[in-house]
């Protein structure tokens, strides 16, 4: 499942604006709510998180009929159903326990082997926690078989969970009522009482009865239909394999499909609104082509009768695996020719290759719990990369994935809060909690790891023994580690002393990872290698934890061979310190550098001596070509940074490392850089900002800005790469206060205003508008604020939403945020939550903080009931609380912080939390801010300040404007 809160991976701005602008309010999310929600203040989350989950062991499904009947094609949102469940009583027992959410279960009865029918009095029921406790007259007797059978009734969720509708607006403007399912996690107990557990795998025969003028879809295909004379019809589905029920979907529309019969004679359709029907046919062409790769990977044929995916605006997920029925939210499926850009159909063909990967990780082999949630989606995040950089070869997805995935986990999973990747569920908060960055980051690159550990063929043998062996079986991470090892073995692929389970069982079960600390003598010419966690920013340490089995991979400058990712040697757990010297295959001299964890492949962070971050250093300034790899200098950056950041280096080493970068062009290096150089530029603003910070990153993006300008490149042959890395440089540049960067954006949107036509690029077109804007005039900014409330479609309006608050004028902006906090659904203007956020993060982020201070405190009941205080707004305010640079603008926060917590939108332990990062950013600022600028002023020595602009714009401005119209 792919899930948008907490997905990372996108390129488009529907997802990495949340990546790159929200990179630490949502990646610290889950381990602050993991860490402190058992807190007094959290009443509740406490309320959820008290839930007990787990079912009683006295009984297990073995077989589901289900009769759901729904008139959504009139607006009905009430539904009504019967289950009949085979049991298996497995041990004696007097009660039936189920999962029963929202449901009013009206009649019930158990019908024995004999036929004999018991009947259950349904006001005997106990029902708490989400668990349906029911009493039988006589003992059930262990190894017995019997049917339960529950009528009932229910009323249509209005947010995408269990069995709820969604509507939407055709090009007439008439609006439609679907009803759809989303069981994951654990929601299929809102549409039918059940055993809603992934360990029960059952199969199922479901039957729906809907107006004659919609249709039905479901997991299997359709068996047979029965009209009825009240203008209803009954679709029967043939009887599925065994699954989870979490598996399980239905759907009740008026949708249209579009399809044809795969190489290996499987029916592949996509289910869509007629008017959304010419936008499917790239993504029904790359389900195809990437099933084949799929199949062809693991060995194994796809495994049901037919494979549907359905599309469904404004989704919870980005998609959702339910097996022979997958769910895309259409922002993420949906190809428009001419509009959609190579960014957004990089995401669309990540993300139906990652919910393919889900009929193998999670649907044809299950997990018998959710604890383990890692390995189905470590599987599918991995292999998205994997199959994609075969689309993309010209993307070199696989370094993409290092930038944008494990360099992050890194980040998350250095905070003392962390949890293992196979932490212990049992309640339905933490079962939330458990999609998380540990498992949709962390676990695929692991799985990253293991697969440079044994080598792609060893490694892919394992996955197809595992495959073939667990199909529709349920498996852990024991079973896994079982096949990699017998693989492993085969190959000769590990040390005789090393087995697969040794690896994975502190990876799997101890949180964090470690710092390999590298010491060399130079006298002697050794290496001491040295073990222990990584915690970020001045946390507890545990100096003494040697607690992994490290893979050793390094090279030299004498050796700089960056392609063999195989183990030289290991760091074995309870080893805290390893002496290594020179060989004829890994030589050394004292003036040589030497680097470790070649292409990143291993999960952990290496700090080095002074002199070897030096010799890294001047290496790196020496300028293309570059000995040292894409991947590992994007890895050189992020160690040093992170390193500096908390206290183990300073800080001039991070920036002695980083001032390369002016000769940099390799995408996911400065997507890795523009990370770091963005947070160090928010926390250096203020006076003295232009003078030293700003000129630095003048600087470093000065040259290449050049290169690249503002102007979307229309030569055909450009790599995407490029295409990436343009908007990337734009934004710092205009950042740094680059005077070619803001008046070409300026002028570039407001020529866009004038003329009505699309000026600004494609690729993350938000960036261009932000800083156009910057100094736009009003009426620029009001055709803009139009155009927004004119847009429906979700894709073309995260552009603007991303953008519309970077606009100068304070008293604009404090109005366009009230349009946010406006209750009356009936309203002209209406955003979702989502798009509320991003405005406001914008308008912080970009000059307003004191306008979204002003505003929260005087709007916070409004902000309270369409905001909503929910973990996003308390993230966001930590993150505003690194951008007080100012006595005036501390003041007024602490004052907003007030009015938060005697209004009760807030507690005392959250505020404490705020107040913490607050106080956080002003100590290092105290501690670091001199001595920064002190090596800007170094590293410039007494050179001019320098506004100047070598190569200006308004010509070519004005020569792309009359290109596009009259040539």
């Amino acid at each position: 499942m792919r899930d948008q809160t907490h997905d990372s991976h996108c390129f488009t701005e529907n997802c990495t604006s949340i990546v790159e602008n929200m990179w630490k309010f949502l990646s610290v999310f889950v381990l602050f709510v993991t860490f402190a929600c058992a807190q007094a203040g959290y009443a509740d989350i406490k309320s959820v998180q008290d839930i007990p989950l787990r079912l009683s062991n006295t009984t297990e499904p073995l077989r589901y009929e289900l009769w759901i009947e729904t008139q959504i094609h009139n607006g009905d949102f009430a539904f009504s159903g019967r289950v009949t469940i085979t049991i298996r009583a497995l041990e004696d027992t007097n009660e039936i326990q189920l999962n029963s959410v929202g449901l009013n279960i009206h009649n019930g009865f158990v019908i024995e082997n004999t036929g004999q029918r018991r009947h259950l009095v349904v006001n005997e029921f106990v029902e708490s926690n989400q668990i349906v406790t029911i009493p039988v007259q006589q003992p059930l007797i262990a190894g017995q078989e019997y049917i339960l059978v529950l009528e009932y009734t229910g009323e249509l969720q209005n947010q995408p969970r269990g069995f709820f509708y969604s509507r939407y607006t055709d090009d007439f403007g008439r609006i439609f009522y679907i009803a759809a399912t989303s069981f994951q996690h654990v929601f299929a107990r809102w549409a039918f009482p059940c055993y809603d557990e992934p360990r029960y795998r059952t199969p199922f025969i479901i039957h729906i009865t809907h107006g004659s003028i919609y249709q039905a879809v479901s997991n299997m295909p359709v068996f047979n239909q029965i009209t009825h004379e009240n203008e209803l019809t009954t679709t029967t589905f043939d009887e599925s394999v065994s699954m989870s029920v979490n598996l399980v979907a239905f759907y009740v529309t008026n949708f249209v499909s579009r399809g044809y019969t795969s190489s290996n004679n499987v029916p592949i359709s996509i289910l869509v609104p007629v008017h959304l029907i010419n936008q499917v046919e790239f993504g029904l062409n790359r389900t195809n082509e990437f099933l084949e790769k799929i199949e062809t990977y693991t060995g194994q044929q796809y495994s049901l009768p037919k494979l549907d995916s359905i599309v469904i605006n404004d989704f919870a997920h980005i998609s959702v695996e339910n097996w022979g029925l997958m769910t895309y939210d259409s922002k993420f499926f949906l190809y428009n020719h001419g509009v959609t850009n190579i960014a957004q159909t990089v995401d669309i063909v990540k993300i139906i290759t990652h919910t393919l990967m889900h009929n193998y990780f999670g649907n044809l082999v299950g997990i018998p719990w959710w604890s383990y949630t890692w390995m189905t989606e470590g599987f599918a995040t991995y292999f998205e990369y994997y199959i994609t950089d075969e689309y993309f070869p010209e993307l070199h997805m696989s370094d993409i994935f290092v930038a944008f995935n494990l360099q992050r986990s890194l980040y998350e999973d250095s905070l003392l809060s962390t949890r293992p990747m196979s932490a212990y569920t049992e309640n339905i908060f933490d079962i939330d909690v458990v999609f998380d960055g540990i498992t949709l980051r962390k676990g695929p690159a692991i799985i990253r790891m293991l697969d440079h550990i044994l080598g792609k063929e060893t490694f892919q043998k394992g996955v197809r023994s595992f495959i073939q062996e667990m199909a529709y079986r349920i498996a852990s991470p024991q079973d896994l580690y079982i096949h990699l090892q017998s693989a492993a073995s085969e190959d000769y692929a590990l040390p005789e002393d090393i087995t697969i389970e040794n690896i994975m069982t502190p990876w799997e079960h101890i949180p964090g990872y470690p710092l390999l600390t590298i010491t060399r003598n130079y006298q002697t010419n050794e290496i001491v290698v040295n073990q222990r966690r990584f915690l970020f920013q001045h946390q507890v340490d545990d100096p003494e934890c040697s607690c992994w089995y490290i893979p050793l991979t390094f090279a030299t400058s004498n050796n700089p061979d960056m392609e063999d990712t195989k183990p030289l040697g290991w760091m074995r757990r309870g080893v805290k310190e390893i002496v290594l010297t020179s060989s004829e295959n890994r030589s050394w001299t004292s003036d040589q550098w030497v680097l470790f964890n070649i292409q990143q492949t291993g999960f952990y962070r290496v700090n080095y001596d002074t002199q070897n971050w030096r010799l890294l250093a001047n290496e790196l300034n020496q300028g293309p070509p570059f000995k040292i790899g894409n991947l590992n200098r994007a890895q050189l950056i992020d160690d040093s940074f992170n390193l500096a950041y908390s206290d183990v280096i300073e800080f001039n080493i991070a920036l002695d490392i980083i001032k390369y970068v002016h000769e940099e062009t390799e995408f996911p290096v400065w997507a890795t850089a523009s990370n770091h150089l963005t947070t160090l530029n928010r926390r250096l603003e203020g006076p003295t900002h232009d003078l030293y910070f700003g000129r630095f990153l003048r600087h470093l993006t000065e040259d290449l800005f050049d290169k690249l300008d503002v102007f979307e490149n229309v030569d055909s042959a450009e790599s995407p790469r490029i295409t990436f890395l343009r908007p990337y440089i734009v934004d710092l540049a205009c950042r740094a206060g680059s005077a070619k960067c803001l008046t070409a954006t300026r002028v570039l949107v407001m020529a866009e205003a004038i003329t009505g036509h699309r000026l600004v690029p494609h690729e993350k077109s938000s960036v261009y508008y932000c800083h156009g804007l910057r100094n736009a005039n009003w009426q620029t900014f009001f055709y803009f604020w139009q155009r927004l409330h004119a847009l429906t479609s979700d894709q073309e309006r995260h552009h603007l939403v991303n953008a519309l608050s970077c606009y100068q004028s304070s008293s604009s902006i404090y109005d366009l945020l009230q349009t946010t906090s406006i209750i009356d659904t009936s309203a002209e203007i209406l955003y979702t939550q989502l798009e509320r956020f991003m405005i406001l993060a914008t308008a912080f982020r970009n000059g307003h903080l004191r306008v979204v201070i002003n505003f929260l405190m005087e709007n916070h009941e409004d902000v309270a009931k369409t905001y909503t205080f929910n973990y996003r707004m308390e993230e966001l305010l930590k993150e505003m609380a690194g951008f007080l640079h100012y006595e005036e603008d501390v003041d007024g926060f602490e004052e907003m912080l007030n009015v938060f917590f005697e209004a009760g939108h807030l507690s005392s332990f959250q505020i404490a939390g705020i107040r913490r990062e607050m106080e956080h950013n002003r100590i290092w600022v105290e501690q670091h801010k001199q001595s920064i600028e002190n090596w800007i002023r170094n590293f410039f020595e007494p050179a001019e300040s320098s506004s100047s602009i070598k190569r200006f714009t308004f010509a070519l401005v004005f020569l792309s404007i009359f290109v596009k119209f009259f040539i």
